[in-house]
């Protein structure tokens, strides 16, 4: 007599896959509560216990004859594979929060990757066309996608390699980040003193080119003031290679801090900071994602 498949193991494991995502629902609180939680939270592994262990209980609550190990076992390779996904594709986050700051990251490919995106469809549609080989189709799926994986890993090492051949003075700092839709091209992003410079890296051609370059705003008391803002403070917390640049608004004076490995020759779409008045004072903190403004009070002492 054939072994009854277990009841619900499918939806733990769809539901486990999406339950990380849920810390999206803080953004109505701020982009940067969000960024927090996203780097640690229910990304972390501890994180991903406690969204196995919820979806477990909900769906054996739900489902009649569900058993609630497998659920919590199918839930938690699901809360798991949206991890790793996520350090592939270039999150960071502190998988063992919160018993450690530790940040990790692979950076390996680009969030929306065409090359990812075609093998998942691609087996998708194999799957969807012939059933019976469902299994078959996925196993070779997964073994195209860490192909892909283990191939950009080894070209990452050779552009970082190819970087400290080409410059002979050593950076302070150096991050790494992929570009969309290539196998064998990466953007190696460098602090010099006041300097932050983003150079493309050809690993076929070992060709290196400079695609931008900002410098530090002078520091200032506004500067050394903005630190302390609670927004500005999370981001320093997470980025890579920030740095600081100042803009006039009237008679305020903003202070705005992006990550340059996020940054294009265009500008940057991100930024945190504060605007101050004439004496340094804070007026208010503020967030920029593309053409959206967020403005916030200061807390009333700020640290």
């Amino acid at each position: 007599m054939p072994a009854r498949r277990a009841t619900g193991l499918t939806a733990a494991f769809v539901l486990g896959s999406l339950f990380p995502d849920a810390d999206a629902l803080l953004v109505f609180r701020g982009f940067d509560a969000y960024l927090r939680a996203h780097a640690s939270g229910t990304h972390s592994l501890l994180g991903t216990i406690a969204g196995a262990v919820i979806v477990g209980v909900t769906l054996r609550l739900l489902l009649s004859g569900a058993r609630l190990v497998p659920l919590v076992a199918a839930a938690w390779v699901g809360t798991l594979g949206h991890v790793v996904c996520d350090l592939a594709d270039g999150s960071d986050i502190r998988v063992l929060a919160p018993f450690s700051s530790a940040v990790f990251g692979w950076h390996l490919v680009a969030m929306g990757e065409p090359i990812v995106l075609a093998i998942l469809a691609g087996g998708l549609i194999a799957a969807w066309r012939r059933p019976a080989y469902r299994r078959s189709i996925a196993a070779v799926a997964l073994i195209l996608l860490m192909s892909v994986l283990a191939f950009k890993k080894t070209t990452q090492a050779r552009a970082i390699s190819l970087f400290a051949q080409h410059e002979a003075t050593t950076s302070d700092t150096i991050a790494v980040a992929p570009k969309i839709a290539a196998l064998f091209q990466w953007t190696v992003v460098e602090r010099r003193d006041d300097r932050v410079r983003a150079w493309t890296i050809d690993t076929r051609t070992d060709a290196m080119s400079l695609d931008l370059e900002f410098r530090d705003a002078a520091r200032s008391e506004s500067i050394d003031r903005s630190r302390r803002l609670p927004v500005v403070h999370t981001f320093l917390g997470l980025s890579r290679m920030p740095f600081v640049r100042t803009e006039s608004d009237g008679g305020r004076r903003l202070v705005l801090w992006s990550d340059a490995s996020a940054c294009s020759p265009r500008g940057c779409d991100v930024s945190f900071g504060g605007a101050f008045d004439g004496a340094a004072a804070p007026l208010y903190q503020l967030i920029r994602i593309g053409g959206f403004s967020e403005m916030r009070p200061v807390p009333a002492a700020l640290p």
